[in-house]
């Protein structure tokens, strides 16, 4: 932790949410001046703090109010750019002659590069493991071995009315019918000429605490292999669109691309229902 971020970022703050900072170095911290938050034009809670963590850091508040009076918490601030840091704020509340908190008086540090190396680590080890390449379009796709159940032989299929253009229809997987999913047309990569290569992947896809098994078309199957989290790319976004988040990153393999699936996230909530109704 980098010390210079500790010190002479001090503060006070009051049940309303109002704080008065001891210190310029607020600046640095949030791109507001201290006198923003002193003449109360910024409440810390309502403008700076991100709302979905306000619960946690309350109950951290209400635990010292029951305890020792001293607490430490963390959470997100929004910057005046825009910009989230993560602060850790270490308190001690001073409560008036009725025991009632009057205030609450603190350092603030700044532990952002903490948790950029904390989130980095956790997709890591999140991405590392084995994974099946199976081709679509002659383009190798990566699904997790740990969502796969097993592999089959195409089989006939019967065909749904009304069903969304990726659903083939159904088949019995001794004795529990199960939706089939052409992947290519899924990902909207177009209708495959089926070969004597095509195959099922039988998949496992935990939506909402519930674990659906759907059979997904691929051309073929090639081989598993092991996948280090540094070795799959996560910058997407700048170059896919934002709605396919169902893709976990893309790793090079022998020089070559390959994206790997998220099937937990292949299908919305929605249309997984379309799906298994």
């Amino acid at each position: 932790m980098d010390l210079k971020n500790i010190f002479n970022v001090g503060y006070q703050g009051f049940p309303d949410g109002s704080v008065h900072f001891f210190s310029s170095r607020i600046i640095e911290l949030t791109g507001y001046e201290n006198e923003d938050f002193n003449n109360k034009s910024l409440n810390w809670v309502r403008d700076i703090m991100y709302q979905e963590d306000i619960p946690q850091a309350t109950e951290a508040l209400k635990a010292a109010l029951k305890g020792d009076k001293t607490y430490s918490r963390s959470y997100r601030i929004r910057m005046k750019s825009g910009a989230e840091k993560w602060i850790l704020e270490l308190s001690q509340i001073m409560c008036n002659s009725e025991g009632k908190m009057d205030c609450v008086t603190g350092t603030l540090i700044d532990i952002t590069d903490e948790k950029i190396r904390e989130r980095e680590e956790a997709r890591i080890e999140r991405l590392t493991g084995k994974y099946l390449l199976v081709a679509l379009q002659d383009q190798q796709y990566g699904i997790p071995i740990v969502k796969i159940k097993e592999i089959i032989r195409m089989v006939p299929v019967t065909s749904i009315p009304n069903s969304p253009h990726y659903l083939r229809g159904l088949i019995n997987l001794r004795g529990s019918t199960i939706p089939v999913v052409d992947l290519s047309l899924k990902l909207n990569l177009g209708s495959s000429e089926e070969s004597g290569r095509a195959c099922i992947v039988v998949v496992e896809i935990t939506c909402k605490a519930n674990i659906v098994t759907v059979g997904i078309v691929v051309d073929s199957v090639s081989e598993a292999v092991n996948i280090h989290g540094t070795e799959i790319e996560d910058a997407l976004g700048s170059i896919i669109a934002t709605d396919n988040g169902f893709l976990l990153g893309i790793a090079k393999i022998q020089e070559k691309p390959h994206i790997l699936l998220d099937m937990d996230r292949f299908f919305s909530a929605e249309e997984l229902l379309c799906v298994t109704a």
